[in-house]
């Protein structure tokens, strides 16, 4: 017989804390520790390889990771488990050769968009034309920031499907509700913003600079994902029958 201590809000809530901390260190240090470890040692090298090596770590592992804890988190949220490392490890493989492509797909987009936004930006002056390139790089910005935080509950709610089908359905998710969208989109800028000034980066990236605002986003798109989720039971039971 459990304690009602055990079953207590405050038991619950610091749990919860205790797994998102844990996921947090799943993603962050497999991901960041090399390239921390080299900022270290390799400070005063002016060899353009090996002060890329340690993005390596970074491109393979950090995106499927947090579509694993997405996925994780997502799980708890439905309270189909209630484990953490299984959940984590079976979601980051299953989810990763997806993630993987798609991690590709968006550092391509990257590239493409800091490019636009700064030749731009630096020729604002030239023409009326840089103003409408700025200002509609920008919007594109937004409006692929907005599918990309998306992109992971669609993997993780929504099995079985591609990489296009997923960006799509991701886009359409994106702009259904663009209140929460927009939302989400602040959260990532804020996310960021505190990572680039804050003076202990590092330490608030470790403690639960990615789980929490992951949780954030599992929380903000419950519901309006939980009726995805449930439509997509429904259509495998449904063709589970008709077999």
């Amino acid at each position: 017989m459990k304690s009602n201590f055990s079953n207590s809000k405050i038991f619950r809530f610091f749990d919860y804390v205790f797994r998102l901390v844990l996921i947090n260190l799943l993603i962050v240090v497999p991901s960041f520790s090399l390239l921390y470890i080299f900022s270290l040692v390799l400070k005063d090298n002016d060899n353009v390889i090996l002060n890329y090596l340690p993005l390596v770590p970074i491109i393979l592992y950090f995106y499927p990771a947090v579509c694993a804890g997405i996925n994780t988190i997502r799980l708890y949220e439905l309270k189909v488990t209630d484990s953490l490392f299984k959940d984590f490890f079976k979601s980051f493989g299953k989810l990763y050769l997806k993630a993987l492509i798609e991690t590709i797909i968006i550092g391509v987009f990257v590239v493409l968009m800091y490019n636009s936004i700064t030749f731009f930006y630096l020729n604002i002056n030239e023409s009326i034309i840089n103003n409408i390139g700025f200002v509609m790089s920008i919007g594109f910005s937004v409006m692929m920031i907005a599918i990309i935080i998306h992109l992971p509950l669609i993997m993780g709610y929504c099995e079985g499907l591609n990489v296009f089908q997923d960006i799509k359905l991701a886009f359409l998710m994106a702009f259904k509700d663009l209140i929460i969208s927009l939302v989400l989109a602040v959260i990532i800028a804020v996310w960021l913003y505190l990572l680039i000034v804050f003076d202990q980066s590092m330490i608030f990236l470790i403690i639960g600079g990615v789980s929490f605002p992951l949780y954030l986003i599992v929380k903000l798109t419950y519901k309006k994902y939980y009726i995805v989720y449930i439509r997509t039971l429904k259509d495998e039971n449904s063709r589970k029958g008709g077999n």
